[in-house]
């Protein structure tokens, strides 16, 4: 199988096309799957041993289309104690704890129930958050890709869909190495037709590179030129022909994103079909997010190995 994988990411280009193509496709660099030659890197990794024949195919198509789907990678009895205490959380709201929902931020309540929300970041006070977010197939893969420790920054859990227009996160989501940025999407149901399914443009996130404004991966709270950095990307799709995809997960099944995938959610055709999933957003240890004052803010390890921030005062030891 090594050797079938070897051959199938061998490239040999000229050097002359070597000189002429830039190490990078955004001016704000990447990881080493955003290099122009991150096949050839994999190949040498897999020779090295330095990846796992499984983990390199993953890697590779993460590569060519900025996703990667892992099939029942988490746990359905960690999923059903998640459940439970999003349930409850819903008439109990931790503290600190809110919802995004009609374009405004709301505290955490019953009203939003039935309603199209994103609640953020409960996974502080999930006690088994580190095997949710960093379940064993996720982190390996995270860990690949950065090579050092992933650390989770932020979480939005779900029980609608979002109906979200295509978007890219490096919009919102401003990092100090901002296409270091990665995103889980796992399933905590299965997702039925009519209930508004996770839906994507593969390849987009190799797309030439608009820029905010010009200069800047992020808004920085201007949304008429992100609007226009999508239309532009949006535009670019079509004429590409890259065609949007719809994710029809079954529980349990994650997919995984790169910083520049276009993404949203689609409409909601039955009002009467919850879409219960949770969204990680995850950056490289050493990196850290910049669209808030992250001066106090500090790395946590989970006892698997993973990191989250101690953005969020628990209260707990």
């Amino acid at each position: 199988m090594l050797n079938a994988l070897a051959r199938a990411l061998k490239l040999n280009p000229s050097p002359r096309n070597r000189e002429a193509t830039p190490l990078y496709r955004s001016r704000f660099g990447g990881l080493w799957i955003d290099r122009a030659d991150a096949l050839e890197v994999l190949q040498r990794k897999l020779r090295d041993g330095e990846v796992h024949p499984d983990v390199a195919e993953a890697l590779r198509y993460y590569i060519e289309h900025g996703y990667v789907i892992f099939e029942q990678a988490v746990s359905h009895q960690v999923i059903d104690e998640y459940l439970a205490f999003f349930e409850r959380a819903w008439s109990d709201p931790p503290r600190g704890i809110y919802a995004h929902s009609g374009g405004q931020v709301h505290p955490l309540g019953k009203e939003l129930y039935d309603k199209v929300a994103k609640v953020s970041d409960l996974h502080y006070y999930f006690p088994r958050a580190a095997d949710l977010v960093f379940a064993p197939r996720i982190r390996s893969f995270l860990e690949a890709i950065y090579e050092r420790p992933a650390v989770v920054f932020q979480t939005m859990s779900m029980r609608k869909g979002s109906e979200e227009p295509l978007h890219t996160d490096t919009g919102p989501l401003t990092l100090t190495e901002p296409m270091s940025l990665a995103a889980s999407w796992i399933a905590l149901e299965d997702v039925r037709p009519g209930a508004g399914a996770l839906q994507f443009v593969p390849g987009s996130h190799a797309l030439p590179e608009v820029l905010n404004n010009g200069v800047s991966k992020g808004h920085n709270g201007d949304y008429g030129a992100y609007h226009k950095v999508l239309q532009e990307t949006l535009r670019m799709c079509e004429a590409r022909g890259l065609p949007t995809r719809q994710f029809m997960a079954r529980k349990g099944d994650v997919l995984i994103w790169a910083a520049d995938l276009m993404h949203g959610g689609a409409p909601i055709d039955d009002p009467s079909l919850t879409r219960k999933s949770l969204v990680s957003h995850y950056m490289p240890l050493g990196v850290m997010a910049t669209f808030y004052d992250f001066s106090t803010v500090s790395y946590v390890p989970y006892a698997n190995g993973g990191w989250r921030l101690d953005r969020i005062d628990t209260g707990s030891s």
